[in-house]
């Protein structure tokens, strides 16, 4: 997990004056829940990512940008494993749209996220 985005919890609970056990209550799970999300070594769920974000006052962009390169770049590697396609016509022709529109925008992301490093 991003260590960055966990130490960033760790300081808005802090910086807010709440305790881990405050958190426990707040997003209804337990003590080493809270703990193993301060340390990284597990992700947010959506709902508890967005109860944070109320908490905090903070949207959290970093964390979902993070989130979405780790897709775009799984679904990059994905695109040529898969199988061809036999079936209906207008499926086919659906299908081949999709992926090629799938390929170029990914590559343009990926691109783009590339040259900012």
């Amino acid at each position: 997990m991003n260590t960055q985005f966990a130490h960033d919890l760790c300081a808005a609970r802090q910086k807010a004056g709440l305790t881990q056990r405050d958190l426990c209550i707040l997003l209804e799970i337990g003590s080493k829940d809270i703990a193993a999300l301060e340390q990284g070594v597990v992700q947010p769920s959506p709902e508890q990512l967005c109860r944070l974000s109320i908490i905090y006052r903070r949207s959290f962009t970093e964390y979902y940008e993070g989130l979405m390169r780790a897709a775009r770049e799984a679904l990059f590697r994905s695109l040529p494993d898969l199988p061809e396609h036999s079936g209906d016509e207008k499926a086919e022709f659906n299908r081949d749209n999709t992926l090629k529109r799938l390929d170029r925008e990914l590559t343009a992301a990926l691109t783009r996220h590339h040259a900012k490093s």
